[in-house]
């Protein structure tokens, strides 16, 4: 008798232990780490990638939907920081930001300064000229003078051209700006970028000839960040395994 009432005791003792943790939560809390604040650079002048929504004065853009897309996978919070493109790679290279995704291509040169994500999207360059030229047709007969953005891969392939005359801006925007008011002959700039302005000027300019060079776009991160460049690129395979890049493309009518 005196064993089972000591085995009823232990049972007592240990179901009267456990009851208390049974209906409370705080028994065994889940917290989640707070989110990692980020500063990332971007030229808001490459529409439709990254530019000022004049409606909101908000950037925004397919690479922007892109960064926000990866930053709720890695859980990043972002505050975005609008510069000028030379300050933008100069600043990379100082590590002044902590990453930057605008239009950026992928070169050896680069590479050299900061470190880039898997690419996410392929580009290459374009000769942009107005509808009534019919001396222009492509990369063999270019000639006159023929605008870039400074600094850009644009910049490098017009620097190699023979019998032109770069005029190099600081935003794409005023190279096209001087293309339809007949200051210069051409441009040469990213795919995505010529088919943004030839959408919106369909009878006033037009593309040229093949694409100049194969390109690839990459997020920039500075040089001693490798462990958000490995979240970064974790949570790019994961926006790209879920589809959302086409989708995001289409939404932009990026082709």
């Amino acid at each position: 008798m005196k064993k089972f009432l000591w085995i009823l005791v232990a049972l007592v003792a240990v179901f009267g232990l456990a009851l208390p943790g049974c209906g409370d939560s705080s028994a065994n809390p889940t917290t989640s780490a707070p989110p990692l604040k980020i500063r990332v650079a971007t030229d808001a002048t490459w529409a439709p990638f990254e530019f000022v929504d004049t409606a909101s004065g908000k950037i925004v853009g397919f690479d922007i939907d892109l960064f926000n897309e990866i930053a709720k996978k890695a859980n990043i919070e972002v505050e975005y920081v609008n510069v000028e493109w030379d300050s933008l790679l100069a600043g990379m290279a100082q590590g002044t930001y902590d990453a930057a995704i605008s239009s950026i291509t992928i070169t050896e040169d680069r590479k050299k300064e900061m470190n880039f994500t898997n690419p996410y999207y392929a580009a290459g360059q374009i000769i942009v000229v107005r509808s009534n030229n019919t001396t222009i047709t492509g990369a063999a007969n270019i000639k006159g003078k023929v605008g870039v953005q400074s600094g850009t891969t644009g910049d490098t392939e017009v620097s190699a051209m023979t019998g032109v005359e770069k005029v190099a801006y600081d935003e794409i925007g005023l190279a096209f700006a001087a293309l339809l008011t007949n200051q210069i002959d051409a441009i040469v700039c990213d795919t995505p970028v010529a088919a943004g302005y030839t959408k919106k000027n369909p009878t006033q300019l037009k593309t040229v000839g093949a694409m100049l060079s194969a390109e690839e776009y990459g997020i920039a991160v500075p040089k001693g960040k490798e462990d958000l460049l490995a979240k970064l690129n974790t949570a790019l395979a994961q926006v790209k395994a879920a589809g959302t890049i086409p989708t995001l493309l289409a939404k932009w009518e990026i082709e």
